[in-house]
């Protein structure tokens, strides 16, 4: 089960994919988010998984890659198909299952489609007739630009919990820099931490506008589940078409 579905599944689980063109340093006020076709992300990281059926408990390092297939553009929605969706990392083993997500962007939200509803996402954003009502639902925020230490975002349920849980939270903001990434030139950066809090598990992870997500984490309370992922790699395509 990916991260993304288990936040669903709680809340009836865990993104970033992500203006490109601009210069290293400047930051998009109207896209944060790489979204070109071809783009591309590595990451190296640990799993640790309880295995089903047992006690027994073990760990592996994994490489995971995330891969924008492909860019939709339905009026004011952009609509992004990736491959690998750091979230789905979540519940993996020393072989990772890849599947994929639609990111989609309106008014500098950002929604993540996975699971049973993406195909189905899909074919609405294709047809230039379809209104998309209902496509967009609070519960699958990820992103809510601009991003700034305190904010807190997620559908009215969420929003009225008095503990801050079933809500993406902005816990800190500084400047970083991504030396250690390759394909990333070495400057200052805004760098944002956002969590998720659940009563049996919680996601953190590094946002780098123009860049993505840089460092992910997904740990669960109870059976041992646990994914680690630092960004090591960032692949922008040359393909600017939105």
């Amino acid at each position: 089960m990916t991260r993304y579905r288990f936040i669903l599944c709680s809340l009836i689980i865990v993104p970033l994919a992500l203006g490109f063109g601009l210069p290293a340093g400047r930051v998009s006020t109207e896209n944060p988010f790489p979204m070109s076709s071809g783009t591309y992300w590595i990451y190296r990281g640990t799993v640790r998984w309880t295995h089903e059926g047992s006690d027994q408990i073990s760990d592996a390092p994994i490489t995971w890659r995330t891969e924008i297939r492909r860019v939709i553009q339905h009026g004011d929605v952009h609509g992004i198909v990736v491959g690998g969706f750091p979230f789905d990392s979540a519940w993996s083993d020393e072989q990772p299952k890849i599947s994929d997500s639609l990111l989609l962007e309106s008014k500098g939200k950002f929604y993540l489609i996975g699971d049973e509803r993406f195909e189905q996402a899909v074919h609405r954003l294709e047809q230039s007739s379809d209104s998309l009502d209902g496509i967009l639902k609070d519960n699958d925020l990820v992103l809510e630009w601009p991003l700034r230490k305190g904010q807190k975002y997620c559908d009215a349920d969420g929003m009225a919990r008095p503990d801050g849980h079933y809500c993406w939270v902005v816990t800190s903001s500084r400047k970083a820099s991504l030396s250690g990434v390759a394909g990333v030139e070495s400057a200052e950066r805004d760098e944002f931490v956002l969590e998720y809090w659940t009563n049996p598990d919680n996601i953190r992870f590094t946002f780098v506008p123009e860049v993505g997500i840089t460092k992910y984490e997904y740990h669960h309370h109870g059976t041992v589940a646990d994914t680690e992922l630092q960004l090591v790699e960032f692949h922008q395509s040359v393909d600017n078409h939105k």
